[in-house]
């Protein structure tokens, strides 16, 4: 079994959007698996229910009228009420759907400058993703706020 699987989510053609695979490509440590879920997460709920791992880490670009470049922890209580990026499938959806095969499932919300068309991370988002890798490669995920 698996113990923890990170997934990026994200458009990396609508600038900011694309923060949680930009984390994706860029982390590596020995005890994470890890899923570029890009725009299109539900393509690998197969992936995930295969490898049912202890603890999921679902990373995306969330409005949550915070200053740019904020990471938060979102509750589940909160995930139903907020903008979530543009993939297809809804994050409270896809949640939902994997819980059954994993012991913990926590989503972090990367507050975004811009979500317009175009390539490339804003300073503050890619001082985030950097963050928030080196948070996880340094076992501090429970660091990150709650957003309440």
């Amino acid at each position: 079994m698996v113990k923890n699987l990170l997934m990026g989510i994200g458009n990396p053609l609508r600038s900011d959007d694309g923060a949680g695979s930009y984390i994706a490509q860029h982390f590596k440590a020995n005890n994470w698996t890890v899923i570029d879920g890009k725009s299109a997460p539900e393509n690998f709920t197969s992936v995930i229910k295969k490898i049912h791992p202890e603890l999921l880490v679902i990373v995306d670009t969330v409005e949550m009228e915070l200053e740019a470049g904020s990471i938060r922890v979102i509750p589940p209580e909160k995930i139903v009420s907020l903008q979530l990026s543009t993939h297809y499938l809804s994050i409270s959806y896809l949640i939902g759907y994997l819980t059954p095969y994993c012991q913990k499932i926590i989503l972090i919300g990367i507050q975004p400058l811009s979500t317009k068309i175009g390539e490339g991370l804003s300073e503050p988002i890619l001082k985030a993703c950097h963050l928030f890798i080196n948070l996880l490669q340094e076992d501090k995920l429970n660091t990150i706020p709650l957003l309440i």
